[in-house]
This record gives structure tokens, sequence and C-alpha cells, in this order.
């Protein structure tokens, strides 16, 4: 850096404070693609950027299927912030805590009921696997859905198919 005509140094210990921030995220990153995994964001691998599909298989997603007061039939929901207070990729990064505790769904309709007060009050909520069917990079018109937990206000909580 400059003033005029005067170079201006960097201090001992502004470098070497940069140099231990370097070294550090340099490790971070390291450990990260060797044993990481995605919770160690923006650590990890980033394996949604490291992998793709195969051409002929399946893509999968989790949904999150709801039971309203007012309704007898299971409904899809996009989660929002402002609908749960998290987004559709939080609860699938939860995934495997959700087959681990079905209870954990509560938490998505109690969430419902304080942040949109005027809706109707959900008393089911379940996790859904959704594939889309491929072949040949192309979708075949074929979806498969599996209920894998479910939670209901009148019957509680229970993993479905894991």
């Amino acid at each position: 850096m400059t003033r005029g005509d005067t170079c201006v140094r960097l201090t001992p210990a502004a470098r070497t404070w940069r140099v231990a921030l370097f070294g550090a995220l340099a490790v971070a990153y390291l450990a990260g693609s060797v044993v990481g995994d995605d919770h160690w964001w923006p650590f990890g691998p980033w394996r949604m950027f490291s992998t793709s599909t195969a051409p002929t298989g399946a893509v999968t997603v989790s949904a999150i299927q709801v039971l309203a007061a007012d309704r007898d039939d299971w409904q899809d929901v996009a989660l929002h912030p402002w609908r749960v207070g998290l987004n559709r990729a939080e609860v699938e990064g939860r995934h495997d805590q959700i087959v681990a505790n079905p209870e954990i769904l509560r938490t998505l309709a109690e969430a419902n009921a304080r942040l949109r007060r005027d809706d109707q009050r959900w008393t089911g909520v379940r996790l859904v696997r959704r594939s889309t069917v491929l072949e040949n990079r192309a979708p075949t018109g074929e979806t498969r859905e599996r209920v894998v937990a479910e939670w209901t206000l009148d019957g509680g909580a229970r993993l479905v198919d894991p």
C-alpha cells in the first residue's frame, strides 16, 4: 500500500496474525475435505457440487406433508422461514435426526401455529422421500413416494419407513 511516495509495510504482528489465520483456514478446509461432511459447512467437502446423479436412476428429495384441522387429506407444503422458521434444505439436513426421533416433526406444527396464527392448525406432519425416475438424464414421468416418519396430534410420532 502506498501513500504518496511512501510504502507502508505491515508490522510483524500484522503479518503474524494474517499467516496464522491463513494457516487455520487451510487446516480447516483440508480437514473438511478429508473427514468432514456437509454439516462442516463451509469447510466440508460440499458434496452437492462434487457429485452427480447417475444418468439412469432416480433423484430423491425430502418433502413435508401436513394434515390441517379443516382437511382430511395430506397436503404438500413449501417450507419457508416465514412458515416454520426453516427452509426445506434445513429440514433435509435434519433427515437422520427426524428418523431417529419423529417427534421432531411436532416442532414444525408448533412453529407454524406461532408464525401463522390465522392459518388452520396442523394436526399432523410427515416427512416424505420423493424420487423422480430418470432414464438417460431425462425424467420418465414416474415418481415414487414413501413416508419416512410421521407425527399426528392424536397418534403421536412414529417411524414409518426409514
